[in-house]
């Protein structure tokens, strides 16, 4: 089974005040969706990091496109450098589209979208046009989480038809903590993939048990 890991990162301005952090926090999601690999052998695991700043289609950059988690480098300064605004709509339209054309039947998705703000500067794509655009993918079976700070991530989730949501503290403690948590929800992800669990379970990533 093909398991497709696509987190969407905000590069905007405002996360200078946690790149540090930031940038820790996605390595340790890396480990461990090297770990997951590791434990169950039955899945391959790939790796997709597009970040996003600046105004609409032109701030949007592929980090990491598919890569199989064994070759995965580690982020770093040259990879993350947060200035401009904020194009969340259009990282997502952008990334989405582009790989809906990649996956086969059978493979999985968790896109996780990571952002401190609020969308200001998308061009191309609208919150209505993301919205039916990820639930048209949740319809094929992918699954999508949100996690946001400085805003009710929950609420902006479900307006773009997201169950998983999580809040985050934009500080050193916070991001942490986060990077904690989103490290689990994948944990759980693989889980659920090995064992086929019904489609309601991966919609509840971030539910402490």
């Amino acid at each position: 089974m093909n398991i497709y890991n696509v987190i969407i990162l905000d590069e905007s301005g405002s996360m200078s005040a946690i790149y540090d952090q930031a940038l820790s926090g996605i390595n340790e999601v890396l480990s461990g969706i090297r770990k997951n690999q590791e434990d169950f052998p039955d899945q391959q695991h790939y790796v997709t990091i597009v970040t996003f700043e600046g105004n609409g289609i032109a701030g949007i950059k592929t980090r990491r496109d598919r890569v199989a988690i064994g070759k995965v480098e580690d982020f770093s300064r040259k990879d993350y450098r947060p200035g401009g605004c904020t194009p969340l709509y259009d990282a997502m339209g952008k990334t989405l589209n582009a790989l809906e054309g990649q996956i086969q039947e059978g493979d999985r998705v968790m896109a996780t979208i990571i952002t401190d703000g609020y969308e200001n500067s998308s061009e191309e794509y609208s919150g209505k046009t993301v919205k039916a655009l990820v639930s048209r993918l949740r319809d094929k079976g992918w699954t999508f989480a949100y996690i946001g700070a400085n805003q009710d991530a929950v609420e902006v989730a479900r307006d773009l038809n997201i169950d998983n949501a999580l809040n985050f503290d934009a500080t050193a403690e916070g991001v942490c903590k986060m990077s904690v948590r989103f490290r689990k929800a994948g944990r759980k992800f693989a889980t659920l993939c090995d064992e086929a669990a019904p489609a309601a379970m991966y919609d509840k990533l971030f539910e402490e048990e």
